[in-house]
Formats: C-alpha cells, structure tokens, sequence
C-alpha cells in the first residue's frame, strides 16, 4: 500500500469491492490506500491496515458511548472519540492532539476540523447512479484539505471518519 499523501491520483474514494460485505478500501484510482474491515455480527468493532499503521476502532457503551482507538495488538488507548449530539463529537489524542467532527453543512457531507474551526478532511457519500444495479455499492468521497495533505495522522482520521458514518448513518 502506499501512503495516503503521497497517491498519485485524486479524488481518495472509500468503496466496498464486495457488495453487502463488512470491507472497505480507499482508493485512489486503482490504487488501494487503506483497507478497513467491520466484525460482521456487531459491527461496533473494525480493524483498519493503512501503509502508515494497523488499527483498532471499538465503540463501547449503550447509552454514553465511545469509539476507542488504538494501535493493534496493544492494550491502551490512542485516541477517544466522544459523540455529541446530532452526530458530531470530538475526538482527542492521548497526547492532547484534538479534532472536532462535524457536518459539512454546505454539502452534507462530515469533516473533521481543527480546534479554531478550520477543515482538515472532508467525507462525502456519493449519490449512488440510477443505471448502476442492485445491489448498489457504498461509495464515499474524501476531500483533504490543501493544509492537512502533510499532516502525519491523516491515514487514521480519513478510517475513524468513515467508521464514525458506518456506525451513524445521518
């Protein structure tokens, strides 16, 4: 797999290759970036593999829920996502790195965003075609903002982002 920032062709697009199957790639043209796998029984539990790192994204609780993401095979966290309402949340790094997720209101599409507000990545679910079969594939579009291009967790925010649309279909 190659790096994220550095795929040849734009736009990044995560799809699942096998219709109705819990797998997911980002690809850039034919290039496969990242591979992201949801348990198939629960779907609260997926496994992440990126040319930067593995992964593990949990969402624990029922009612005051969390999506726990660490650093496969290891037992600690490196990073928590608190939902809030409608959606959004923050997500914080154990060493204080902090991302807010909210809707993408002129597109409907979600982004993480820095603390001041500004963009860093952008997913958006692609309208399916009309003349494509059933069943259709899921399709979404990841946009990265020209400053969050070098930014070295951009691999692992681009997964959780489509994790967290996995999990909350809004």
């Amino acid at each position: 797999m190659r790096a994220m920032w550095n795929a040849s062709k734009p736009p990044l697009e995560w799809m699942d290759p096998m219709v109705r199957v819990p797998k997911y790639e980002l690809h850039a043209g034919d290039e496969v970036l990242a591979r992201l796998s949801l348990e198939p029984l629960c779907r609260t539990f997926a496994t992440v593999e990126t040319a930067e790192g593995r992964w593990t994204f949990k969402q624990t609780g029922i009612l005051a829920t969390l999506v726990h993401i660490r650093e496969a095979g290891v037992d600690q966290d490196l990073a928590v996502f608190h939902p809030g309402f409608l959606g959004r949340g923050l997500l914080r790094f154990t060493d204080g790195e902090t991302f807010l997720w909210r809707r993408a209101h002129h597109d409907g599409g979600w982004s993480f965003q820095y603390r001041d507000g500004s963009v860093l990545l952008t997913l958006r679910l692609e309208t399916p075609d009309p003349n494509e079969p059933w069943p259709r594939r899921t399709r979404v579009e990841v946009d990265i903002a020209p400053e969050g291009r070098g930014h070295p967790r951009l691999s692992l925010l681009t997964a959780v982002g489509w994790f967290l649309m996995l999990l909350h279909p809004l």
